[in-house]
């Protein structure tokens, strides 16, 4: 148990191939894995705060390319830590600036953070006029 975090990138077309079928369906829209944390609670409280006022219901939080590049903002200036530690039922603990320990360090977990979000604004922003649609968006578990 605990605090699952999972980034999605979602892609549908309205052009749909005969194909491209699962269960006698045609295949609308393809679910991208774009990234997963384990208990990082300072991130999750940030999500839910700025971008689903702060309802924290595990629902799909979506986030705009113009999301993504506030988060990421707010990553490399520290934001997530200014207003101290988000905490919750099985919630863990995120890193704090200048800690470490022998699973990483806060440097570390900031570098992947900021490097996932860039990907996934770059990938939503890179969608040409074309017959689909991308969205991202943020969902946990716990």
């Amino acid at each position: 148990m605990g605090l699952d975090m999972m980034l999605y990138g979602d892609k549908s077309s309205y052009v749909k191939s005969p194909t491209d079928e699962v269960d006698g369906f045609p295949v609308a829209s393809v679910i991208l894995d774009m990234g997963y944390w384990r208990k990082h609670a300072n991130l999750h409280g940030f999500i839910v705060d700025a971008f689903a006022d702060g309802e924290d219901e595990c629902q799909k939080i979506n986030l705009s390319a113009d999301d993504l590049a506030h988060l990421i903002k707010c990553l490399e200036n520290d934001d997530l830590y200014k207003d101290g530690e988000t905490t919750g039922f099985f919630f863990g603990r995120s890193y704090f600036p200048g800690e470490k320990d022998e699973y990483g360090s806060y440097e570390e977990q900031k570098a992947r953070d900021i490097d996932l979000f860039t990907k996934a604004r770059n990938w939503l922003m890179a969608n040409t006029p074309t017959k689909e649609w991308r969205s991202v968006y943020y969902q946990a578990s716990w």
